[in-house]
């Protein structure tokens, strides 16, 4: 009979279980111990994520004021003793990514974290929000001009082994000011700036509204991403959304696309001799030699079938179903894959139910506002969730800068409320029921809508949301179109749908709501919207003279407003990080940073792959041993 035991070793927020059995015979594992060894002992001394700016004495250039002030920072090596360099790492995606373009239309999250990975003037920590060394080895900023100098690294290369020189910046702003890109979010960001080369590698920015800055939200302003001038022959394509999908640039990064197709996926290749880990604090990234993405379609279901036969490393875990299972696996009882979960305070974009105003029955806003009450989002998280997430009330949620507060905590949207519901759908014609027990019309027409969306593993949440939306007379009707449900939106043809916006620090809502944009046949303002009122806040907080507080108060009155006129229903955002590991993927002992939104992201990220924990892993397998179980939990510093 097997006897399941838990050993529990808390160090700092740590602890590791352990699971085995009396009956099965254990492989002797001393790579494995030694590096929950080393992760017990650092886990004692999580390291310095601070990285002050410190005044640079005696640095002048010619070409800038000579009373500039210029700064660096010295942020620390984050590597653990632990880490290796070298291996191939497997990921997955669900498919081929829409474009390999960063910007345009069809550039989701995705396609930017896989292709725009060039590297900025200044990077930003996950941890404290200071400006790092990355591009730019120095800055100086000039408050009253509202200009920022950037002094380049000299040793930049483009993946391509062409040198990177402040000629690229001068292109990279001509780029995102052209209207051929068909991008006006960044064209209205660099509409903002003025950018002059001082030298092959020294720029200044000057930033070109009216508002007034913090030296910090200058520097933040100004901060952007070169391309490569070469690279395109010093000229912007006239066809480039089209003739550019699948071509991809020269990359400052550290990978760089090599091949694809529409069955195997994509691999990258590891850019040889990469500049910027000459840097401490980038010594401890992009630690794989290849990355392949194989491409697994349908729902989770069989990528989580793929990711035992060991096809890729990482998966995430989306839900406490999951987990459970997770846990009772085979692989994981007996040692070969681990549970990893951190904690994190997320910076949540939009997300949850967007209606189309000019799709009836959502024309109406009475509809809207019944709907508050009639889909039970507390029951979602309560019920299949098991209160893992949290309730979002509004479109954005950890939005801030300093003091300045740009999300609305007064909002709060009230609970289910079938009744309630009732109540707003009468006002808006729907006073009697059916024989279906579906609120009609005068006309006989039912309270119904169709609701689009591409993640399958929402199923067990739409069926509780529609068994409740009948209670409250209302029939929801839910399609799942995958790949399709962009270009749905971006034609306006549908009533609603379910998902979410990137997420940005602070919020970029003027493509999201100006009345410009409410007919076009474009991702900007798919809700088909128009309010004076919200046209007036939305170009106040573009162009107006204002601090980031007094944007901020703004902002807080735009999310008001769409709050007021029930342009969505907000769902919920998940405030930590899981995945199931092969064993042989490791991570450092602090495992994740506060504001670091991703594990398993082997660019950019601090995991590493251990060959002699591979090597151990698959002697047990071929002499029919186990491991000891393992599941970490790291970061708990951030409940």
């Amino acid at each position: 009979m097997k006897i399941k035991f838990f050993f529990i070793c808390a160090l700092c927020a740590l602890f590791f279980v352990s699971c085995g059995s009396k009956t099965v015979s254990y492989l002797d594992q001393p790579a494995s111990d030694a590096y929950d060894k080393i992760l017990k002992d650092e886990m004692e001394n999580l390291p310095d994520f601070s990285a002050p700016a410190v005044l640079v004495k005696d640095l002048r250039i010619a070409g800038t004021p000579s009373d500039l002030k210029w700064y660096t920072s010295y942020p620390k090596d984050l590597s653990s003793r632990a880490l290796k360099k070298g291996g191939i790492f497997y990921g997955f995606l669900g498919d081929i990514p829409n474009t390999f373009r960063y910007m345009g239309p069809g550039a989701d999250e995705l396609c930017v974290r896989l292709f725009n990975t060039q590297m900025p003037l200044l990077w930003t920590s996950f941890e404290t929000f200071e400006f790092m060394p990355c591009s730019a080895a120095f800055w100086a900023v000039d408050i009253s001009s509202k200009t920022v100098y950037y002094k380049l690294n000299e040793n930049i290369f483009w993946s391509d082994g062409e040198p990177c020189t402040a000629d690229d910046w001068i292109f990279a702003d001509e780029f995102c000011k052209s209207k051929k890109i068909v991008d006006p979010a960044k064209n209205r960001k660099h509409n903002n700036l003025e950018v002059k080369k001082i030298n092959d590698f020294c720029l200044s920015v000057h930033i070109l509204d009216n508002q007034i800055y913090t030296e910090q939200e200058l520097l933040d302003i100004s901060n952007f991403k070169p391309i490569a001038r070469h690279f395109y022959k010093g000229q912007i394509p006239d066809d480039w959304v089209a003739r550019y999908n699948r071509t991809v640039e020269p990359t400052t990064g550290p990978y760089i696309l090599k091949k694809y197709d529409y069955n195997n996926g994509l691999h990258f290749a590891k850019v040889e001799n990469w500049w910027a880990q000459t840097y401490p604090h980038f010594r401890a990234i992009a630690n794989f030699d290849e990355i392949f993405y194989r491409i697994i379609t349908g729902d989770k279901r069989p990528a989580f079938t793929k990711f035992a036969r060991g096809l890729f490393d990482v998966i995430h875990i989306d839900d406490p179903g999951e987990w459970a299972k997770a846990e009772a696996s085979k692989d994981v009882q007996n040692g070969f894959i681990n549970l990893w979960r951190g904690r994190h305070v997320p910076v949540q974009g939009p997300a949850g139910l967007f209606f189309n105003t000019q799709a009836p029955p959502l024309d109406n806003l009475f509809v809207r506002k019944g709907l508050y009450y009639a889909l039970d989002i507390d029951g979602m998280i309560s019920r299949v969730y098991a209160d893992k997430r949290v309730r979002l009330h509004t479109i954005g949620s950890g939005q801030t800068w300093g003091s300045a507060e740009f999300n609305n905590p007064e909002i709060k949207k009230l609970s289910f409320d079938p009744k309630k519901a009732r109540e707003f759908f009468s006002r808006a014609g729907y006073d009697r029921v059916n024989s279906s027990g579906i609120l009609v019309n005068s006309e006989g027409k039912e309270l119904s809508f169709v609701i689009l969306y591409d993640d399958p593993s929402l199923y067990e949440a739409f069926g509780l949301l529609y068994a409740q939306a009948l209670l409250a007379g209302l029939k929801l009707e839910f399609r799942q179109i995958g790949g399709k449900l962009f270009d749905k939106i971006e034609s306006r043809d549908f009533q609603a749908w379910w998902g979410s916006l990137n997420s940005y620090r602070l919020p970029d809502n003027y493509s999201l709501f100006h009345s410009s944009f409410a007919k076009s046949k474009s991702f900007n303002n798919f809700f088909g919207y128009s309010n004076p009122e919200m046209d007036i806040l939305l170009e106040k907080y573009e162009k107006g003279s204002l601090t980031y507080v007094e944007k901020a108060a703004v902002n807080r009155r735009i999310e008001k407003i769409v709050d007021e006129d029930a342009l969505m229903i907000p769902s919920f955002y998940k405030d930590t990080i899981d995945v199931m590991a092969w064993k042989w993927i490791c991570f450092p002992a602090w495992l994740n940073m506060k504001y670091q939104k991703y594990l398993d992201d082997p660019m950019f990220g601090y995991m590493w792959f251990d060959g002699d924990i591979e090597k151990e892993c698959l002697k047990a397998k071929d002499e029919n041993k186990i491991l000891q179980m393992r599941a970490y939990f790291l970061s708990e510093r951030y409940k």
